[in-house]
């Protein structure tokens, strides 16, 4: 933020988060932490047609995820950004110098939207990011505290069986309950040689979770996958 506002100093822009009640709740306390300490408010948008719910998105179309994506990140942000933003938008996302496959995956798939991948181009890494927070004196999201490298939801289904047995360990709620709905839908996250693995029969020491931890939940994992947030520059006239 502090770089954006450098650089579009003379420019409107907002700060505006997707919100996912899958989340972490403690996201919440770091957007207000960040308000604070810079002044910058935080809008809040989502899918209240799915109540801004994972489970709402995968019961409604009896689908939880594919080779190739899953329709959360489709229909809880990127089809709400869509409605938002404007055709004189300057979009920033916060790719880190790490994500150049991802920044590119997000051009070859969003070719209408004005782009600044501000951190990769001024080659900041994740670890740069969270020092920085750090020395602003606010405290880390609580995902990265517990070891999660992304802050994703709690429980995301494009993690593997070692990652799943972590939350297991962590958010036994968060587990159990997408175990239920592997069972309603019939649709298990983990496979093996031998088919299916649904969680309520993953065996505690399967997996690795340093191998199995899902990529970042960005704009372009789909059926087809922040920092969390985004910020919408259009430059006064």
């Amino acid at each position: 933020m502090v770089i954006t506002i450098s650089k579009y100093k003379n420019n409107f822009f907002e700060a505006v988060y997707c919100r996912v009640n899958e989340e972490h709740k403690d996201n919440l306390r770091f957007l207000n932490d960040f308000s604070s300490t810079f002044s910058i408010s935080v809008k809040i948008i989502g899918d209240t047609k799915h109540n801004f719910s994972i489970y709402k998105v995968f019961e409604s179309r009896k689908f939880i995820k594919g080779p190739v994506g899953a329709p959360c990140t489709m229909i809880l942000k990127k089809n709400v950004r869509q409605k938002y933003q404007r055709p004189t938008d300057i979009q920033i996302f916060g790719y880190t110098s790490e994500e150049e496959n991802r920044a590119n995956r997000f051009l070859d798939s969003n070719n209408e939207v004005n782009v600044d991948f501000i951190l990769l181009e001024n080659n900041y890494t994740k670890k740069d990011c969270l020092d920085f927070v750090k020395d602003m004196g606010i405290e880390i999201p609580a995902m990265y505290k517990l070891g999660y490298s992304n802050n994703n939801c709690v429980g995301c289904v494009k993690g593997g069986m070692g990652y799943w047995n972590k939350i297991r360990v962590d958010f036994p709620e968060a587990f159990n309950k997408m175990a239920l709905l592997e069972r309603k839908l019939k649709h298990a996250i983990n496979k093996d040689k031998n088919g299916a693995v649904y969680l309520d029969d993953l065996d505690s020491n399967r997996g690795n979770f340093q191998k199995d931890k899902p990529a970042d939940c960005g704009f372009t994992c789909e059926w087809k996958q922040t920092t969390f947030n985004f910020n919408t520059l259009e430059e006064n006239t």
